[in-house]
């Protein structure tokens, strides 16, 4: 383990790092509503920043490698990705939102996996003590949420709001990102001759792209949820909850998922080991499915908090598991670009097309078809690891976590 300023020190990054997404994430769609872009429009914009956000990671996180340069390159894309939301204030020009977005997409998209590229190289062993720093995002999604949800600081009708809420908490984890210890180089690592990084066995081969494929498949199956689901609160619930259409229920519901996810993360590492990558994956689509589904087969406030507790699966194991995949698997001079290979395959794609495909869906067949025919999408993801897991997973001991 870190000494104990340096924990401190990564513990507030992740606490301001997902306080920022703790706007982001919710109201970014609700502010495209309010500038007057239609569910395809929307669609198209998160898609667009989704697309950006697939070379930014890799790019940024071969330049952490190769540099080091991890706390520079976090803070300058916290930075360029407050910049890059202002002109959406000032027009609604849909190519300038587009641009904006897609530069905002490949700043800001390449955040997460730069904090946890340098955390997993700070870390003794990350595998294991990831998931423990990891809820400390969590604890600072959930304590900006609920400010939100009593303070009123942010409403979704008051775009300028989300601006400067945003604008406020990215610029603070910028700040704290230039505090984070320097990341010990590693020694340059050969390769023999012999050795194909296409080998199924080897780190980048093609046991490792059919996994980033099936994480792919959970991914796109909650990008539905990612991208609409505070749409879907304030259009379904509006008129029997009139702050449905505000803030307070879309807080309310979406520190209620990160709340769920805290145990799962801190107690990651005994998941695993316990159950294995194979199993951890198969529980977290199923329950993506079961998650979708009750938004349209029991629409009711009540319904829908009980089905955001299953984030404790849907992200909280799916999200570890991937990571202590990404560890076990890559070596860690190559771990920034196995963890920006994720982020920007296993997530960016995914919710590129998820959103992009996703806001026509709604549009021509509203939520019921949407939530519906996502929820079936990961069923395809249970098919290949329950056929192909052991296969999947022959370097990687149960143990990992």
């Amino acid at each position: 383990m870190p000494s104990r300023r340096n924990g401190v020190i990564l513990f507030a990054n992740y606490f301001l790092l997902f306080s920022s997404f703790a706007i982001l994430a919710p109201y970014l769609q609700l502010y495209l509503r309010a500038r007057g872009f239609s569910p395809s429009r929307i669609g198209l914009l998160l898609g667009i920043l989704e697309l950006a956000g697939i070379t930014g990671p890799i790019l940024l996180s071969r330049l952490a490698d190769s540099r080091t340069a991890y706390r520079s390159l976090l803070a300058g894309a916290l930075a360029v990705s407050v910049v890059s939301f202002v002109p959406l204030q000032l027009t609604t020009l849909f190519p300038v939102h587009a641009f904006c977005l897609a530069l905002m997409g490949f700043s800001y998209r390449s955040t997460a996996p730069l904090l946890d590229s340098a955390v997993s190289r700070l870390l003794s062993d990350p595998r294991r003590q990831y998931g423990r720093f990891r809820v400390a995002g969590s604890i600072g999604f959930i304590v900006v949420s609920l400010f939100l949800l009593f303070s009123g600081f942010v409403s979704s009708d008051s775009p300028l709001s989300i601006l400067a809420a945003f604008g406020l908490s990215a610029m603070l984890a910028s700040g704290a990102a230039l505090l984070l210890p320097a990341v010990p180089k590693m020694p340059p690592r050969t390769r023999p001759e012999t050795e194909s990084r296409w080998k199924p066995d080897s780190a980048f081969g093609l046991g490792f792209w059919v996994v980033i494929g099936v994480v792919f498949l959970g991914r796109f199956g909650m990008g539905a949820y990612y991208s609409f689901f505070s749409l879907y609160l304030r259009d379904t619930f509006a008129a029997t909850y009139p702050s449905a259409g505000g803030s307070s229920v879309v807080s309310m519901m979406w520190a209620l998922g990160s709340m769920a996810e805290i145990a799962t993360m801190w107690f990651s590492g005994r998941l695993i080991r316990r159950w294995g990558l194979q199993t951890m994956l198969i529980v977290s689509f199923a329950a993506i499915t079961l998650r979708l589904g009750l938004f349209v087969l029991a629409p009711s406030l009540a319904v829908i908090a009980f089905a955001q507790l299953l984030h404790a699966l849907t992200f909280g194991t799916f999200h570890t598991t991937a990571v202590a995949y990404v560890n076990a698997r890559i070596p860690a001079e190559r771990r920034g670009l196995g963890m920006a290979i994720y982020n920007a395959i296993g997530i960016g794609l995914a919710s590129f097309v998820a959103s992009f495909v996703g806001g026509y869906i709604l549009e021509a067949h509203g939520y019921g078809a949407l939530f519906l025919s996502y929820a079936a999408v990961p069923l395809g993801g249970i098919a290949i690891l329950a056929v192909f897991g052991r296969r999947l997973f022959p370097r990687v001991p149960a143990n990992t976590g």
